[in-house]
């Protein structure tokens, strides 16, 4: 008994290492995390028509003080406000839902995010590119966050602050 015990119980832990190696990869970002269900948001994209009103008016106030009246388009769907200094733009496009060469991946937020640095010299302007998503006709989604003062300062977490706002109010 105690032999075959001494036999059965490695091949059970290393069968179960196997498996655990071969369920789930490090490398690549889940589309299942805190914020939601990247369809979700996609599909909730699909249907607006008008962006401007998803700006969280308190990132606005703090990065865009004085800032100009939102200024919309349709095609991308975008908005942008700006003053004589800085600028806060979101955006939601179709493109694709592949990695960013060379930007920075952010985790926890819808499918994947990567961070790009506006200003190599002072890296403190931020654009970040959420993947939202196939929508329910099968069409990819991102979302487009741009935060550029113009002031020294790293904007990567205000980048991230705003995108998780938005995504908040896609549920």
């Amino acid at each position: 008994m105690k032999r075959a015990l001494i036999f059965v119980l490695p091949t059970l832990v290393l069968s179960a290492c196997l498996r655990a190696s071969t369920t789930g990869s490090t490398t690549q970002p889940s589309s299942a995390n805190g914020t939601g269900g990247g369809a979700s948001y996609a599909a909730a994209v699909a249907k607006l028509t008008d962006v401007c009103p998803l700006l969280p008016a308190n990132y606005v106030q703090k990065l865009v003080p004085g800032a100009s009246a939102p200024q919309k388009e349709r095609y991308p769907l975008r908005c942008t406000v700006r003053n004589d200094k800085s600028g806060l733009e979101i955006t939601f496009d179709t493109g694709p839902d592949e990695p960013i060469k060379g930007a920075d991946f952010i985790a926890g937020l819808a499918k994947a995010a990567y961070l790009e640095r506006l200003d190599p010299v002072s890296r403190g302007d931020a654009y970040l590119t959420v993947i939202l998503g196939k929508d329910d006709t099968g069409i990819n989604r991102n979302l487009h966050v741009e935060v550029a003062g113009h002031d020294g300062k790293d904007h990567k977490d205000d980048a991230i602050v705003v995108a998780r706002d938005i995504l908040a109010h896609l549920k």
